[in-house]
């Protein structure tokens, strides 16, 4: 390595390794250097070729090299790892936790697998350094238009004169009718030109739209220039290999919150608009459309685990506004971890969007994070049925999944239901997947009801490639201290194991994520502190994601170590395994909806090659 190369310099991205390091599961921490501000300065970090070159090196020794990216969500600051004096603290701890309890608890991992967590630009509420709470309050000010300025002044002028008005007439005689009602129309007027600008001004010290911005505008291409180098580097590496072949890299996501947003466009930037099996007619349900899972000359996409994410709920129905259905069928496999309780996507994104998300119907602006799984078999009980709720271990082979159909080339697909509908032209029905009448953002109304307002003909829901953990109930056992009983604690809401909330819950868990009693947005990565037993370690969550992101459903199933018996047939052995999966969910009160392509291809072991086409 040249003295160039080692110094430092000003780079897209930082790279330094997450401790402790270890030769055999590399882990990394990559951040994008764009600054929070534009006016501000790009600092000088150490030459990020060498590590990107380290990373190449390790995966072209690989037979089966595996790469997982991790994405963090709004709101986060950069924190640090954990030493022997202190904790970990915000991304840097997260991240580090991860590469923890993959490395002590998924034994089973690749061994070509590599861990980046990577750090798009984001900044805290609460301010964190270099944009501590006082700066944001100046930077605030400062950067405040001119227009906004006047509008606040004309608007104070207003009001301090209806006031003063009020005040100096009544002093000398009494106040006539029209002199009050000139006073009140002032004071409306003001407080509304006031009100004004001190929303936006406290939308600014929020930072969503700042996120968004970053995320899409920092985030997202910095993420693409890791990969591209990564990229580049394998192939200088080893220019001998073939990566044509199915032995390419997989390429895994982890993308919590915003952070499912940065990686889901990412995937759409990366992929080869090209690609003739992309490309099909223009028509809005287009048979032709098949992409592969390929991207870039050495990688293959593999597991999408998106949690909570902060995105349209649009996206897992299709229509001509479903903007992330090209990215998210390009993987082998995807996973959606939601809460009906997340008050952070409930009350703080959903209003941030309701501003820019142009939908005409309060439902249409929901977000992802919220969908939830209800068992239409379950309506008028008291509590929901969790586990795996479309899947019956005990029937016989064919019939273990609820409301599906046999296709000809083997397997099966969900059943379609047919609806009248008043929206078509010259009214009649529409067939909407059976799949989404377990998926809900309304109390009573499930997806497909949408689905039916927006489906075009021949056109499948993307929801269907989707399976579905449903975690408002999730709850683990405290930690038993001087002789106490354990007591279930709900991780993400207070497991009050209903059907549906309602407002009442809405506001007590409000107060209570506001109070740190409950996290509602994040609570799937808990990592259990001392000093505060009413948060025990998320063990079954962390289990879930970190397990399907790294092994996928097939090889997750088996680490589960079902009672599988030596006669057992693949297809016996895959179906006591995923038996277990669902007590395992039953036991935390998770809800799951198994997608019928994972049942397919993961215990049947039927895999056709027009698997995808149609989404």
């Amino acid at each position: 390595m040249t003295q160039a190369q080692s110094s430092k310099g000003r780079h897209l991205l930082a790279i330094e390794e997450i401790p402790s390091a270890s030769p055999t599961f590399p882990a990394y921490f990559v951040g994008s250097t764009a600054p929070n501000n534009v006016e501000d300065g790009v600092g000088k970090v150490d030459n990020p070729q060498d590590q990107i070159s380290r990373i190449a090196a390790f995966l072209s020794a690989q037979k089966n090299p595996e790469i997982l990216i991790v994405v963090h969500g709004y709101n986060t600051a950069l924190g640090s790892f954990a030493t022997a004096r202190s904790p970990g603290t915000d991304t840097k701890g997260w991240y580090q936790d991860i590469r923890n309890h993959i490395a002590k608890r998924c034994d089973r991992r690749p061994k070509g697998l590599v861990l980046i967590g990577y750090r798009w630009p984001s900044e805290q509420i609460n301010g964190s350094a270099p944009d501590t709470i006082g700066n944001k309050l100046r930077y605030a000010l400062r950067s405040l238009p001119v227009v906004l300025k006047v509008v606040s002044t004309v608007g104070i002028v207003l009001l301090a004169l209806a006031v003063i008005g009020t005040l100096s007439h009544q002093a000398t005689q009494p106040v006539s009718l029209g002199i009050e009602l000139v006073a009140i129309m002032l004071a409306i007027l003001a407080t509304f030109l006031v009100v004004l600008v001190l929303t936006l001004f406290l939308l600014r010290l929020v930072g969503y739209f700042r996120d968004s911005y970053r995320a899409s505008n920092f985030g997202v291409p910095d993420l693409v220039e890791l990969i591209r180098q990564i990229d580049k580097a394998v192939r200088a590496n080893d220019p001998e290999r073939d990566w044509s072949t199915g032995d390419r890299i997989k390429l895994s996501f982890i993308g919590h919150s915003m952070g499912g947003f940065v990686v889901t466009n990412a995937v759409r930037i990366l992929s080869d608009v090209f690609d003739l099996e992309s490309i099909g007619s223009l028509g809005t349900a287009n048979k032709a459309k098949a992409p592969s899972s390929k991207i870039g000359n050495v990688f293959s996409l593999g597991r999408l685990v998106l949690v909570s994410p902060d995105i349209p709920a649009e996206t897992i129905i299709s229509g001509r506004a479903n903007f992330l259905s090209s990215s998210l069928r390009r993987f082998e496999e995807t996973y959606l971890f939601s809460n009906e309780g997340d008050m952070a996507l409930k009350l703080a994104s959903t209003a941030a969007n309701y501003a820019s998300f142009p939908a005409r119907t309060q439902e249409g602006g929901y977000r992802l994070g919220n969908v939830v799984v209800r068992s239409p078999y379950s309506k008028g009980k008291s509590t929901p049925q969790y586990g795996i709720v479309n899947f019956d271990a005990n029937a016989p082979t064919g019939e273990q999944l609820s409301d599906v159909q046999a296709r000809a080339e083997g397997g099966f697909e969900p059943k379609k239901i047919a609806y009248k509908t008043a929206n078509k032209i010259g009214g009649g029905t529409v067939a909407v997947s059976s799949f989404l009448e377990y998926l809900h953002t309304l109390s009573d109304t499930p997806l497909s009801h949408r689905q039916r307002e927006i489906l075009e003909p021949e056109q499948k829901p993307i929801a269907e490639l989707f399976t579905v953990f449903d975690c408002t109930d999730y709850y683990e056992f405290s930690d038993s201290t001087q002789g106490e009983k354990s007591e279930k604690i709900g991780l993400l809401s207070y497991g009050l194991q209903k059907r549906s909330l309602n407002f009442v819950d809405y506001v007590f868990l409000t107060i209570g994520m506001i109070r740190g009693k409950v996290d509602t947005h994040s609570g799937y990565f808990c990592t259990g502190d001392l000093e505060q037993p009413e948060q025990p370690e998320a063990y079954v969550s962390k289990q879930l994601i970190y397990g399907l992101a790294c092994l996928g459903f097939k090889r997750f199933l088996i680490s589960l170590s079902a009672e599988v018996e030596e006669c057992d047939s693949p297809t016996t052995a895959a179906t006591k395994e995923l038996q277990t999966l669902s007590q395992l969910c039953e036991a935390r009160n998770i809800q799951v909806l198994l997608a019928a392509e994972r049942y397919n291809r993961d215990v049947l072991g039927v895999v056709t090659a027009g698997d995808r086409i149609g989404y």
